[in-house]
């Protein structure tokens, strides 16, 4: 009985360490021949801007161009773009992330070591998406994601900006899920700090994101301070524009309505 108890045990430990050794391989794309991953190469800057203005990080050398068959679990006969290693629960809020921005983004279970794993960082908060829509061309999407941002000095520190702000991203997507292009504007926003030569302190409220004709959206925002020296902006309107023309997307902020603080 003693000697299949040990048994017993022993099989549960093995079973436990190879069930430890499962990892979760997050892949951007793949193809069956080296020459078309590596063409794939050039979409990646784009989406590698906005990976890194919305806090994910991946590991150093990464994305990497790696044959499938190399990581047991991945199908053999493909080349595919590995974005990172992690363990399940981090795999699950870094493939969400990632999917934002590229659609075509997946998973799969892997066999790897928990010491080899070399999982993106997710620094930010989690996107949220919004449903804004406009009339594009057959084919293309315009994708609207929020992500709250904040900071504070740090605890040593006596003086330091403190803000908390949501800034919008605005992608468009071509008809193969590739990203064709991006622009981002910040909507609310509170912030104190030491500030030389302008406001000490402000506010900023969105007014509203709205659809201008059938290719535009427009967010606007009214900003104001709580105190502001001698002839520095004291309140003002930020207008961002965001314009869809065929597969490009462009973006323009102008500020309106601005008043100067009086001097006495």
């Amino acid at each position: 009985m003693r000697a299949w108890f040990m048994g017993l045990c022993l099989l549960v430990v093995l079973g436990s360490s190879r069930a430890e050794a499962k990892s979760v391989a997050l892949i951007w794309k793949g193809a069956k021949t080296q020459a078309d991953a590596e063409a794939q190469r050039s979409a990646w800057s784009g989406i590698e801007a906005v990976l890194e203005k919305t806090k994910l990080e991946l590991p150093q050398g990464y994305p990497k161009l790696v044959r499938s068959d190399t990581l047991a679990g991945l199908k053999p006969g493909f080349w595919v773009w590995l974005v990172g290693v992690c363990e399940a629960a981090d795999a699950a809020k870094v493939l969400e992330h990632l999917k934002a921005l590229a659609p075509d983004a997946y998973s799969r279970e892997v066999e790897v070591e928990a010491v080899d794993r070399q999982c993106p960082s997710t620094e930010g908060e989690p996107l949220v998406a919004r449903d804004e829509k406009l009339a594009l061309p057959k084919g293309l999407k315009l994708r609207v994601f929020t992500q709250d941002e904040s900071g504070a000095p740090a605890p040593d520190e006596e003086f330091g900006d403190t803000f908390t702000q949501t800034r919008y991203f605005f992608l468009l997507m071509g008809k193969k899920g590739q990203l064709l292009g991006s622009a981002d504007a910040v909507g609310e926003e509170d912030f104190t700090g030491d500030v030389r030569q302008g406001p000490s302190g402000y506010r900023c409220t969105l007014e509203g994101v709205t659809r201008s004709g059938a290719s535009s959206l427009v967010l606007t925002r009214s900003c104001s301070a709580g105190a502001a020296e001698c002839g520095s902006v004291a309140s003002g309107d930020d207008v961002t524009t965001v314009t869809v023309k065929g597969d490009t997307l462009t973006s323009v902020t102008k500020r309106r309505n601005k008043q100067r603080a009086e001097c006495d």
